[in-house]
């Protein structure tokens, strides 16, 4: 057998290790459930800026609280991870602990509004941080660069964010807390968000790459997001993830490529 013959078959082989041993383990696959979401205490770091709803109203808390309680009683999360730093870790574990003797007020932050009422009606005995942020989005030079050497690109930025922040305004307007949460977890809003990042990933090709750069730190850091997911998801565990929407559009992806977990989706506990 000749050496390209001898390659073929070795090939062949593994596609058939492979297969049946990801067949094999189907059943016991973790499921993970992403929570993409506005941040309900916006701090105001995003490049768009918006108007956003109350979600402190009688209305928004009556709806969270049925929400929440169906996520934990019918997904049976067991684990629910928060878009935290993991070295704030341990003043999760004191807060949660507070909360679970009724001595603790949840603010307005969707990892205590969503992830500390969810635990708490799966059972569970604590929640997990697993933010990653030292690596931000490098986009210093990008911006720094663009208006000089490419007007154009710019003005298309700008018209951009505008619609995209006149759009957001609307719906945190117009629309029921429930439509806006199902607004971000949909594949379309996922398409638009990593749209922004391509639209200026040509810039300084095959000189500074200043636009693919940026576009590359972003992804970087939610790759050890998703590292960190992958960290607290074994075999057969139940995990929810919530996240800003930037961050779930990326990671989903991740997910449907990794072949020990599968998807869970999130928006048929919104109704």
């Amino acid at each position: 057998m000749n050496r390209t013959l001898l390659t073929i078959a070795l090939l062949s082989v593994l596609h058939q290790m492979f297969s049946i041993s990801v067949f094999a383990g189907e059943n016991n696959k973790a499921q993970i459930a992403f929570f993409g979401t506005f941040h309900f205490a916006n701090p105001g770091l995003d490049k768009v800026k918006s108007k956003q709803m109350d979600v402190s109203t009688s209305a928004n808390q009556a709806y969270i609280e049925k929400l929440t309680h169906r996520i934990g009683s019918e997904f049976r999360p067991t684990a629910v991870l928060l878009e935290c730093a993991r070295s704030e870790q341990a003043l999760m574990d004191s807060r949660y602990n507070e909360y679970l003797k009724s001595t603790f007020k949840l603010p307005i932050n969707e990892s205590y509004q969503i992830g500390f009422r969810v635990a708490k009606t799966a059972g569970l005995e604590g929640v997990h941080c697993y933010d990653e942020r030292e690596i931000q989005w490098q986009a210093e030079p990008l911006f720094k660069a663009v208006p000089e050497k490419a007007p154009m690109l710019q003005k298309r930025i700008e018209t951009t964010i505008q619609h995209i922040e006149i759009e957001t305004s609307r719906m945190h307007r117009e629309m029921s807390l429930k439509d806006i949460l199902v607004t971000h977890n949909q594949e379309k809003h996922d398409i638009i968000n990593k749209s922004l990042y391509l639209m200026t990933n040509s810039f300084g090709a095959g000189e500074g790459f200043e636009g693919a750069d940026a576009a590359a730190s972003w992804w970087h850091r939610n790759f050890r997001m998703y590292a960190n997911v992958q960290s607290l998801a074994p075999e057969s565990s139940r995990v929810l993830v919530i996240a800003g929407q930037g961050h779930t559009a990326i990671m989903r992806d991740l997910l449907a490529a990794d072949t020990d977990r599968e998807a869970v989706d999130i928006k048929q506990y919104f109704e």
